[in-house]
């Protein structure tokens, strides 16, 4: 395999390295609580990259949807 595309294989995908972010600062402040704009600015990403990777996070059962925002489980 040429190494182009080892390192390519490296690289994680925008949503997965947001949410590598968003773990780190739910872990830091447990009783965060934000919705999918407020997360967005928080994190000075565009939407559609915000919820891919607080899906992400919901499908690890790391966070939960509620009615007022995502919040730790």
């Amino acid at each position: 395999m040429p190494l182009a595309t080892r390192a390519l294989e490296r690289v994680p995908s925008p949503a997965a390295a947001l949410s590598q972010r968003i773990r780190a600062e739910y872990e830091e402040m447990p009783c965060l609580r934000l919705t999918l704009p407020q997360a967005a600015r928080f994190w000075n990403v565009d939407r559609a990259t915000c919820l891919a990777a607080l899906d992400q996070l919901v499908e690890q059962r790391f966070l939960v949807l509620g009615r007022f925002g995502y919040m730790r489980t």
